[in-house]
């Protein structure tokens, strides 16, 4: 008896229908649904991820090139010097400007002494020969010592 409730049961299954609204909704989906996104997105996602790290090796290449070349070229135009820091610049360029004051008090010193009217009629004249003639003296003497 079990086995006859049970085909009756399944027979009385079989015959029950959707709703009206339920197949027409089920039909429109399966009838226009479209392939699966997932395989499509992959193989998109595929090759721009190969085309973005193709990109980016290239650029990484063109940035080193740049770089080197930037270095090749900057090292003759403005070479580095290792052993210059800022307290030897400054040592050196106190140096510079002492001896260039102590150029200029001369040359200031010299200008003074050609306007000094009193020092111009002690220094002899160019044509003034006879003091050639001592100072010549008075070198020759000077080398026999």
């Amino acid at each position: 008896m079990k086995e006859e409730h049970i085909i009756k049961q399944l027979s009385t299954l079989k015959s029950i229908e959707p709703d009206a609204g339920f197949a027409r909704s089920a039909r429109t989906t399966i009838l226009y649904r479209s392939e699966p996104m997932p395989a499509r997105f992959f193989g998109l996602t595929q090759s721009l991820s190969t085309t973005l790290s193709i990109g980016l090796v290239v650029m990484l290449f063109v940035f080193i090139a740049l770089g080197g070349v930037a270095t090749m070229l900057r090292t003759p135009l403005s070479p580095t010097f290792q052993g210059v820091d800022e307290q030897s610049l400054a040592s050196e360029a106190g140096s510079i400007n002492q001896t260039i004051d102590a150029r200029l008090s001369e040359v200031a010193y010299i200008s003074g002494e050609r306007e000094n009217k009193l020092v111009m009629a002690t220094t002899p004249s160019d044509g003034d020969s006879n003091a050639d003639k001592e100072i010549d003296l008075l070198l020759t003497q000077a080398k026999g010592y």
